[in-house]
C-alpha cells in the first residue's frame, strides 16, 4: 500500500514539474498593478481546445483613430481609448468570464469545454472585463451601474448607481447612462472601486463601496464628485494610490483611502492612452496613446517625468529583467540598471539645458565664465556618450517580433499577440517556441490553470492547452 502511495506521489510530482503550479488570472492584466505577469508555466506546444465565435464583433465606445495628424505630421496614430476592442477574459479555477459590448451581458464559460454556464444581462454595454474577488465577480456597465454577482451562479448580489438624477443619451444605436461605468470595478482590501464618467465638462463620480454589501458604509468608502475628467478603462491601485486613466487626457491620481485628488501624472502634450502598469516598486508607467507612441515612467507617485521611452509599446517588468515591446521588436534588459541609467540620462538632459540657458544669458565680455560653462557642457557631452554605451550594455537580447498588439509573461515564457496569430517566446534567448493562428488582432491574453486564452477584435475567444 505504501509503495502504491509513493508511486502516486511521484506521478503527481511529475505532473507538477511538467506544467508548473496552476494560478488564477482574476482581473484585467492579472492584478491591480496590471503587471501582466503570472508565475504559472505552460508546457509547450499548446493545442486549441475550443473557440467561441460570437454573432457580432465588439462595438467600441469611441471611434477608431484618424489615419494621420497633418498638423503634427505623424502617421499611423494610436488609439487612445481602445480598452473595449476585444472581449478580454479573466479565469479562476475551471471557469472563464468576459463582458460583452454587444449583448450587454457578462458570460461565464467552462474553461475546459468552452460551454456557457450562465449569463447576466444588464441595460448597457459592458466594456471592461469583470474582476473576480472572494467568490464574486464585479463589473461596470454603460447603464451607469456597478454590479456584483455570485461567480458560480450569476445571481445578483448588489448593484450601485452613483448618479442620482440620471438620464439616457444615444450611443452606438443604444440608450446609455449620461454617466456610464467604463472603469470596470477594482477590488482591494474588501473595497470595490469604480467611477461613473463620460464628458470632461460634466461632473464625474469616483466611488468606493463595501465589496460584500455594495454600500457606502465603513471606513474607506466614499462617493467623491470630480470635475474636468473622463475616467475610463481599468484603474490601477498601489497600497495608497488609485490611478484613473482618461484616454485622451493624462492619468489622474487619487488617495485610495478617501478618494481625494492627488494631481495628474504626465505631460499633457504627450496625451494619455489607456496603457499603464505599476512596477513591483510602485513606479508608474503609462502612455501608448501619445502621437509618438511614448511610454513614461514616474518614480513612485511623483508627477515628475523620470524616464521617457520613445517608440515603446509595452513593458513587462519582473524580477531582474524588463521586456520592452516596440512595433517590430522585443528586447530583454537588466531592469534595475537600465532604469537607473535612464534616470541619469534625464538628469543629464536637465543639467545640459540649464548650462546652455546660463551660457545664453552671459555677456560676451565675461570670457572666463563662458569658457568654464563651455567646458562643463563638453564634459557633460562625453558623459552622455558613455552613458549611452552603458545603456546598450543593459541589452541582453533583442529579436524581431511583429506580434506587437499584446504581451504577457507566464513563468519563463513571453506570449505576444499579433495580426491573426499568437506566439510564445523564450525569455532566455528570445527564440520563438510556438505559434498558433487566430482570426483577427490578438489583443487580449490570459494564462490561468494550464490554459492560454486569446481574445481578438473579431470577438472570438480562443482556448489553448497543453497537448
Amino acid at each position: 500500500m505504501k509503495i502504491k502511495q509513493s508511486i502516486c506521489f511521484l506521478l503527481l510530482l511529475c505532473c507538477i514539474n511538467k506544467t508548473g503550479f496552476a494560478e488564477d488570472w482574476p482581473t484585467y492584466q492579472h492584478d491591480n498593478r496590471r503587471s501582466a505577469v503570472t508565475s504559472e508555466k505552460l508546457s509547450l506546444p499548446l493545442k486549441q481546445s475550443w473557440v467561441h465565435h460570437p454573432a457580432h464583433s465588439p462595438q467600441p465606445a469611441w471611434a477608431r483613430p484618424a489615419k494621420w495628424d497633418a498638423y503634427a505630421e505623424v502617421k499611423e496614430l494610436k488609439a487612445m481609448r481602445n480598452y473595449d476592442h476585444a472581449y478580454y477574459t479573466i479565469a479562476v479555477g475551471d471557469a472563464v468570464w468576459f463582458g460583452s459590448s454587444v449583448d450587454d451581458a457578462v458570460h461565464c464559460f467552462d474553461a475546459n469545454t468552452g460551454k456557457e454556464r450562465w449569463s447576466y444581462i444588464t441595460e448597457g454595454a459592458i466594456r471592461v472585463t469583470p474582476t473576480w474577488y472572494n467568490g464574486n465577480v464585479y463589473f461596470g456597465s454603460d447603464d451607469g451601474c456597478a454590479y456584483c454577482l455570485d461567480a458560480k451562479t450569476g445571481k445578483l448580489i448588489w448593484k450601485v448607481k452613483p448618479a442620482e438624477n440620471d438620464r439616457l443619451i444615444p450611443n452606438n444605436g443604444k440608450l446609455i447612462s449620461f454617466w456610464p461605468c467604463r472603469t470596470g470595478v477594482l477590488v482591494q482590501n474588501n473595497k470595490a472601486y469604480f467611477a461613473a464618467s463620460l464628458l470632461p465638462w460634466k461632473e464625474s463620480w469616483l466611488c468606493a463601496v463595501n465589496a460584500e454589501t455594495g454600500k457606502f458604509e465603513g471606513k474607506g468608502t466614499y462617493r467623491q464628485t470630480v470635475y474636468k475628467m473622463t475616467l475610463e478603462a481599468p484603474m490601477l491601485a498601489s497600497s495608497s494610490t488609485l490611478y484613473a486613466l482618461q484616454g485622451r487626457g493624462f492619468p489622474a491620481l487619487f488617495q485610495l483611502a478617501d478618494g481625494k485628488p492627488k494631481g495628474n501624472s504626465g505631460d499633457p502634450q504627450e496625451g494619455g492612452g489607456i496603457y499603464a502598469f505599476l512596477t513591483e516598486d510602485e513606479d508608474f508607467v503609462s502612455g501608448q496613446g501619445s502621437l509618438r507612441g511614448t511610454l513614461m515612467l514616474h518614480k513612485n507617485e511623483s508627477n515628475k517625468q523620470m524616464v521617457l521611452l520613445e517608440g515603446a509599446q509595452r513593458i513587462i517588468a519582473s524580477g531582474k529583467f524588463a521586456y520592452l515591446q516596440s512595433a517590430k521588436e522585443i528586447a530583454q534588459l537588466d531592469q534595475s540598471r537600465y532604469f537607473f541609467l535612464q534616470r541619469q540620462k534625464v538628469a543629464m538632459g536637465e543639467k545640459n539645458s540649464k548650462l546652455n540657458s546660463q551660457l545664453r544669458k552671459l555677456s560676451k565680455k565675461k570670457t572666463e565664465e563662458i569658457k568654464k560653462l563651455r567646458n562643463e557642457i563638453e564634459a557633460l557631452k562625453k558623459e552622455r556618450k558613455q552613458l549611452e554605451q552603458s545603456l546598450s550594455d543593459c541589452l541582453n537580447w533583442q529579436v524581431s517580433c511583429p506580434q506587437s498588439l499584446a504581451l504577457i509573461l507566464a513563468g519563463d515564457i513571453l506570449f505576444a499577440g499579433g495580426e491573426n496569430n499568437v506566439v510564445a517566446i523564450d525569455t532566455i534567448n528570445g527564440k520563438n517556441l510556438w505559434t498558433a493562428p487566430v482570426k483577427g488582432k490578438a489583443l487580449g491574453l490570459t494564462v490561468a490553470n494550464n490554459h492560454l486564452f486569446v481574445s481578438t477584435d473579431s470577438g472570438a475567444i480562443y482556448c489553448f492547452a497543453a497537448k
